[in-house]
């Protein structure tokens, strides 16, 4: 009984490492809406990366380009809420793209 659980418990362990390694391998796009924005974290391989083009569509395109720590605020310049489409492009070439809903900016 002892070394069923044992095992299970070592099989779980590996099995999160190897989940979580391979979601911080490569270009990840993290976007978090809040009300009237976004706020936009660009990662590679785990690290912040500072500097990059995030190019936002969703009626008009809009650009921004990310912090020291890989962070910027996207603002909605829109009254209704709606989807916006997030993108970034890294110096290797690497797209990453994801839509997140942004809720209205009104009060």
């Amino acid at each position: 009984m002892n070394k069923t659980i044992a095992s299970l418990i070592v099989a779980t362990t590996l099995f999160s490492g190897s989940a979580l390694a391979s979601v911080n391998q490569g270009l990840n796009l993290i976007v978090t809406p809040q009300k009237g924005g976004a706020w936009v974290t660009v990662e590679k391989d785990g690290a912040p990366q500072a500097g990059l083009d995030v190019t936002v569509k969703g009626g008009q395109k809009q650009h921004y380009t990310t912090s020291e720590s890989g962070r910027v605020f996207v603002y909605s310049s829109f009254e209704a809420a709606r989807s916006m489409t997030f993108e970034v492009s890294d110096e290797d070439g690497t797209t990453v793209s994801t839509q997140r809903f942004i809720s209205s900016n009104r009060s």
